[in-house]
Protein backbone atom coordinates (compact mmCIF):
# COMPACT_ATOMS: atom_id res chain seq x y z
CA UNK A 1 0.00 0.00 0.00
CA UNK A 2 1.61 3.83 -0.99
CA UNK A 3 1.72 5.91 2.19
CA UNK A 4 0.76 9.33 1.96
CA UNK A 5 4.31 10.62 0.60
CA UNK A 6 4.15 8.31 -2.62
CA UNK A 7 0.47 9.47 -3.20
CA UNK A 8 -0.02 12.15 -5.63
CA UNK A 9 -0.75 15.52 -4.38
CA UNK A 10 -2.53 18.89 -5.20
CA UNK A 11 -0.63 21.98 -5.75
CA UNK A 12 -1.89 22.92 -2.14
CA UNK A 13 -0.57 19.82 -0.96
CA UNK A 14 -3.59 17.48 -0.80
CA UNK A 15 -3.66 14.02 -1.16
CA UNK A 16 -5.55 13.19 -4.22
CA UNK A 17 -7.39 9.63 -4.05
CA UNK A 18 -9.07 8.68 -7.03
CA UNK A 19 -11.37 9.41 -10.18
CA UNK A 20 -15.28 10.22 -9.45
CA UNK A 21 -16.98 7.93 -11.43
CA UNK A 22 -20.60 9.88 -12.34
CA UNK A 23 -20.91 9.93 -15.66
CA UNK A 24 -23.11 13.47 -15.20
CA UNK A 25 -19.69 15.52 -14.43
CA UNK A 26 -18.09 17.39 -17.15
CA UNK A 27 -14.69 19.73 -16.80
CA UNK A 28 -15.52 23.06 -16.17
CA UNK A 29 -18.88 22.63 -13.92
CA UNK A 30 -19.61 25.03 -10.95
CA UNK A 31 -18.79 23.15 -7.98
CA UNK A 32 -19.68 23.94 -4.22
CA UNK A 33 -19.44 22.82 -0.69
CA UNK A 34 -21.86 22.51 1.69
CA UNK A 35 -20.09 20.52 4.21
CA UNK A 36 -19.18 17.29 2.92
CA UNK A 37 -21.94 17.59 0.17
CA UNK A 38 -20.64 18.50 -3.26
CA UNK A 39 -23.05 20.70 -5.46
CA UNK A 40 -22.42 20.75 -9.10
CA UNK A 41 -24.25 23.51 -11.44
CA UNK A 42 -24.60 27.42 -10.81
CA UNK A 43 -26.47 28.14 -7.45
CA UNK A 44 -28.16 31.82 -7.54
CA UNK A 45 -29.26 33.30 -4.53
CA UNK A 46 -30.68 37.25 -5.09
CA UNK A 47 -31.72 39.04 -1.44
CA UNK A 48 -31.29 36.31 0.57
CA UNK A 49 -33.83 34.09 -1.54
CA UNK A 50 -32.87 30.66 -3.83
CA UNK A 51 -33.26 31.68 -7.06
CA UNK A 52 -31.99 28.80 -9.27
CA UNK A 53 -30.30 25.54 -7.26
CA UNK A 54 -27.64 23.17 -8.58
CA UNK A 55 -28.11 20.89 -10.82
CA UNK A 56 -27.14 17.74 -8.62
CA UNK A 57 -25.07 16.80 -5.82
CA UNK A 58 -22.91 13.94 -4.73
CA UNK A 59 -22.12 12.70 -1.63
CA UNK A 60 -17.88 11.62 -1.02
CA UNK A 61 -17.33 8.33 0.62
CA UNK A 62 -15.72 9.70 3.30
CA UNK A 63 -16.73 13.00 4.75
CA UNK A 64 -13.50 14.96 4.50
CA UNK A 65 -13.18 14.01 0.84
CA UNK A 66 -14.15 17.10 -1.89
CA UNK A 67 -14.60 17.50 -5.87
CA UNK A 68 -11.71 19.19 -7.51
CA UNK A 69 -11.46 19.08 -11.28
CA UNK A 70 -7.98 18.22 -11.62
CA UNK A 71 -6.84 18.55 -15.69
CA UNK A 72 -10.04 17.95 -16.64
CA UNK A 73 -10.59 15.09 -14.54
CA UNK A 74 -13.42 15.27 -11.59
CA UNK A 75 -11.18 13.72 -8.54
CA UNK A 76 -11.64 13.33 -5.05
CA UNK A 77 -9.19 14.96 -2.56
CA UNK A 78 -8.60 14.16 0.54
CA UNK A 79 -9.68 18.23 2.97
CA UNK A 80 -8.25 16.95 6.30
CA UNK A 81 -5.13 19.17 6.54
CA UNK A 82 -3.98 16.48 9.43
CA UNK A 83 -4.08 13.84 7.05
CA UNK A 84 -2.33 15.99 3.97
CA UNK A 85 0.09 17.36 6.38
CA UNK A 86 0.74 20.26 4.55
CA UNK A 87 1.01 22.97 6.92
CA UNK A 88 -2.58 23.88 6.54
CA UNK A 89 -4.15 25.95 9.53
CA UNK A 90 -7.74 25.76 8.78
CA UNK A 91 -9.49 22.18 7.67
CA UNK A 92 -13.00 23.14 6.46
CA UNK A 93 -13.76 19.36 7.40
CA UNK A 94 -11.84 16.83 9.37
CA UNK A 95 -11.60 13.19 8.80
CA UNK A 96 -13.20 11.17 11.75
CA UNK A 97 -9.73 9.85 12.85
CA UNK A 98 -8.64 13.64 13.43
CA UNK A 99 -11.95 15.32 14.59
CA UNK A 100 -10.68 15.40 18.17
CA UNK A 101 -10.73 17.60 21.11
CA UNK A 102 -7.47 19.64 20.93
CA UNK A 103 -7.25 19.61 25.15
CA UNK A 104 -7.44 16.07 25.71
CA UNK A 105 -7.81 14.24 22.25
CA UNK A 106 -11.44 12.64 22.76
CA UNK A 107 -13.26 11.62 19.40
CA UNK A 108 -16.09 14.34 18.89
CA UNK A 109 -18.94 11.69 19.15
CA UNK A 110 -17.34 10.88 22.14
CA UNK A 111 -17.02 14.68 23.63
CA UNK A 112 -19.06 16.22 26.19
CA UNK A 113 -20.11 19.67 24.61
CA UNK A 114 -21.80 22.76 26.19
CA UNK A 115 -25.55 22.55 27.15
CA UNK A 116 -26.60 23.91 24.04
CA UNK A 117 -24.95 20.81 22.39
CA UNK A 118 -21.67 22.84 20.90
CA UNK A 119 -17.76 22.75 20.87
CA UNK A 120 -15.90 25.43 21.55
CA UNK A 121 -13.09 26.49 18.77
CA UNK A 122 -9.71 26.82 20.01
CA UNK A 123 -6.18 26.93 18.67
CA UNK A 124 -3.47 25.08 19.38
CA UNK A 125 -0.10 25.83 19.79
CA UNK A 126 1.30 25.68 16.25
CA UNK A 127 -2.25 28.17 15.42
CA UNK A 128 -4.15 25.19 13.66
CA UNK A 129 -7.49 26.09 14.51
CA UNK A 130 -9.99 23.17 15.70
CA UNK A 131 -12.13 22.68 18.71
CA UNK A 132 -12.18 21.70 22.45
CA UNK A 133 -15.11 19.97 24.72
CA UNK A 134 -16.58 21.62 26.98
CA UNK A 135 -14.73 20.22 30.26
CA UNK A 136 -11.23 21.69 28.84
CA UNK A 137 -12.48 24.35 27.91
CA UNK A 138 -14.05 25.04 31.34
CA UNK A 139 -10.71 24.02 33.15
CA UNK A 140 -8.34 26.41 30.80
CA UNK A 141 -10.85 29.27 31.77
CA UNK A 142 -10.07 28.24 35.21
CA UNK A 143 -6.58 28.07 35.22
CA UNK A 144 -6.37 30.92 33.15
CA UNK A 145 -8.55 33.14 35.85
CA UNK A 146 -5.85 31.84 38.25
CA UNK A 147 -3.47 33.04 36.84
CA UNK A 148 -4.92 36.22 36.96
CA UNK A 149 -5.84 36.78 40.08
CA UNK A 150 -2.08 35.50 41.10
CA UNK A 151 -0.99 38.59 39.22
CA UNK A 152 -3.26 41.24 41.13
CA UNK A 153 -0.91 43.11 43.85
CA UNK A 154 -2.14 44.16 46.77
CA UNK A 155 -3.86 47.73 47.45
CA UNK A 156 -1.00 49.11 49.15
CA UNK A 157 1.21 48.42 45.80
CA UNK A 158 -0.97 49.35 43.20
CA UNK A 159 -0.66 53.14 41.60
CA UNK A 160 -3.15 54.48 39.24
CA UNK A 161 -0.67 56.59 37.32
CA UNK A 162 0.42 53.05 36.55
CA UNK A 163 -2.55 53.07 33.86
CA UNK A 164 -2.81 56.26 33.27
CA UNK A 165 -2.09 57.92 29.43
CA UNK A 166 -1.45 54.07 27.83
CA UNK A 167 -0.68 53.19 24.53
CA UNK A 168 -2.65 49.61 25.41
CA UNK A 169 -5.31 49.53 27.75
CA UNK A 170 -4.84 47.19 30.80
CA UNK A 171 -6.73 45.61 33.26
CA UNK A 172 -5.73 47.78 36.67
CA UNK A 173 -6.13 44.65 38.82
CA UNK A 174 -4.33 41.46 36.93
CA UNK A 175 -2.57 43.54 34.27
CA UNK A 176 -4.41 41.43 31.69
CA UNK A 177 -4.78 43.41 27.94
CA UNK A 178 -8.34 45.01 27.55
CA UNK A 179 -9.91 44.48 24.19
CA UNK A 180 -10.31 48.40 23.12
CA UNK A 181 -12.44 47.89 19.57
CA UNK A 182 -14.94 50.78 19.43
CA UNK A 183 -14.15 51.80 22.46
CA UNK A 184 -12.81 55.02 21.20
CA UNK A 185 -15.43 57.33 22.58
CA UNK A 186 -15.22 55.49 26.38
CA UNK A 187 -15.60 58.08 28.98
CA UNK A 188 -15.43 56.41 32.68
CA UNK A 189 -17.17 52.65 30.95
CA UNK A 190 -17.57 50.12 33.27
CA UNK A 191 -15.85 46.75 31.95
CA UNK A 192 -15.36 43.21 33.46
CA UNK A 193 -11.61 42.11 32.78
CA UNK A 194 -12.28 38.62 30.38
CA UNK A 195 -9.19 37.15 33.02
CA UNK A 196 -9.83 38.36 36.75
CA UNK A 197 -13.33 38.92 36.49
CA UNK A 198 -12.92 42.15 38.26
CA UNK A 199 -14.59 45.52 37.55
CA UNK A 200 -12.89 48.66 36.16
CA UNK A 201 -13.42 51.97 34.36
CA UNK A 202 -11.94 52.84 30.94
CA UNK A 203 -11.40 56.05 29.30
CA UNK A 204 -9.89 57.07 25.90
CA UNK A 205 -7.93 59.37 26.17
CA UNK A 206 -7.68 61.89 22.84
CA UNK A 207 -4.40 64.24 21.98
CA UNK A 208 -3.90 66.62 19.26
CA UNK A 209 -0.89 67.57 17.46
CA UNK A 210 0.19 70.26 15.35
CA UNK A 211 2.61 70.62 12.24
CA UNK A 212 3.87 73.85 10.87
CA UNK A 213 6.03 74.37 7.76
CA UNK A 214 7.58 77.06 6.50
CA UNK A 215 6.61 79.00 2.85
CA UNK A 216 8.86 80.10 0.35
CA UNK A 217 8.33 84.04 -0.60
CA UNK A 218 7.63 82.74 -4.08
CA UNK A 219 4.69 80.47 -2.69
CA UNK A 220 3.53 83.75 -0.01
CA UNK A 221 3.03 86.37 -3.22
CA UNK A 222 1.25 83.91 -5.29
CA UNK A 223 -1.46 83.10 -2.28
CA UNK A 224 -1.53 86.69 -2.25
Amino acid sequence: MATNSELKRTEKGELIISKIDDARLVPGMPRTRSGKTQLFGERIVSRGKLVQDCDFSIEPPEKHFYALEINGVWMWVNGCGHCNQNGEKMTYVVCEEHDRCQGCGVKRKEAVATPDGAMWGSCDANNVWGWTCHPCHEQREHERRQAALARIVPDDEYSESDYWHESEAKCPYCNAEICTDEKYDADEESMECDECGNVFTLTAEHSVSWTTARVSDSEAHHEE
